[in-house]
């Protein structure tokens, strides 16, 4: 078997995904072993392996929700129901101090923390992240667009209302 196409840089990278997606620091290792294990399994097939290991991780975390009763496609569908009627701001053009970063860190669903991760973070394409994810690129484009609005609202919110938790 071929060595595993991930320098330390790399699995940084997965594990801050990971992190993303759990929330927590043991469930993000423990998300990450279990993606290379399954990757190793697997790495004669793969021909992306960045994106690769990514779906196994992203699958595995989805899985461990549903067997826990907590389905994630319900955080999905909940960014649908929501509508603001505020007008939409940059996320790049936000200073965010370190306090307001963890408020607005914890208030966010896994998948909207995936989402942001992907796209903020690790700076991928819209295009990209639907393809990792394998959901339509409008998809995407639509969940970054609305999580924008809806963490400006709040901010504004927190503005107006400094004492209020958002």
């Amino acid at each position: 078997m071929a060595g595993v196409p991930f320098d330390r840089a790399a699995l940084d990278r997965a594990y801050r995904y990971c992190l993303a997606l759990t929330g927590h620091e043991a469930a993000a290792y423990d998300l990450l072993q279990d993606g290379l294990e399954r990757y190793l399994r697997n790495v004669e097939n793969a021909d992306n392996p960045r994106a690769m290991l990514y779906r196994i991780i992203h699958n595995r975390f989805i899985d461990t929700r549903r067997t826990s009763r907590d389905d994630l496609h319900d955080d999905f569908n909940a960014l649908d129901d929501q509508c603001l009627s505020l007008g939409f701001h940059g996320l790049d053009d936000m200073v965010i101090a370190q306090q307001e970063l963890a408020i607005i860190w914890q208030g966010l669903t896994p998948a909207e923390r995936e989402l942001l991760h992907l796209w903020a973070v690790e700076g991928y394409t819209a295009q990209e992240v639907a393809a990792q994810l394998g959901e339509p690129r409008g998809t995407i484009l639509s969940r970054i667009h609305r999580l924008r609005r809806r963490l400006e609202a709040e901010r504004e919110h927190r503005t107006r209302d400094p004492g209020a938790v958002a």
